[in-house]
């Protein structure tokens, strides 16, 4: 039997300006994801043509009521001028809801992403 997959987006292509910080990041919308069972999440910081004196942060995060969100995996970009730093995270299968925030370029902004490759049932 094919395992079936569908593609989720948990945060389009989003800039993020310099100076956000932990305290107020840019939050990607909650995606249910309760009819997938599991799968891997791809996520990319990339600097623009100045690089930024802090690498942004992108963080997964996961909830079970879509409203408290948790850490789920944590990954720093690139300190260089057009860096990208890119790569997926297993999602186990229990995650009910999903999203990812960034934070942390102090000087130039940077863009993240982060996609769910879903396994369907």
């Amino acid at each position: 039997m094919a395992i079936t997959k569908q593609a989720v987006t948990i945060l389009a292509a989003t800039n993020v300006p310099a100076g956000t910080s932990a305290a107020a990041p840019i939050a990607g919308g909650s995606a249910d994801v309760r009819a997938f069972a599991g799968g891997e999440w791809a996520y990319k910081i990339t600097n623009g043509a100045s690089a930024p004196t802090i690498p942004g942060t992108l963080v997964l995060q996961t909830s079970h009521d879509g409203s408290n969100w948790f850490d789920y995996f944590t990954v720093g970009g690139s300190a260089a001028a057009s860096g990208v730093a890119s790569g997926s995270v297993a999602m186990s299968a229990g995650v009910m809801y999903a999203r990812a925030i960034a934070y942390g370029n102090a000087t130039n902004a940077v863009t993240v992403e982060s996609y769910l490759q879903a396994k369907v049932g």
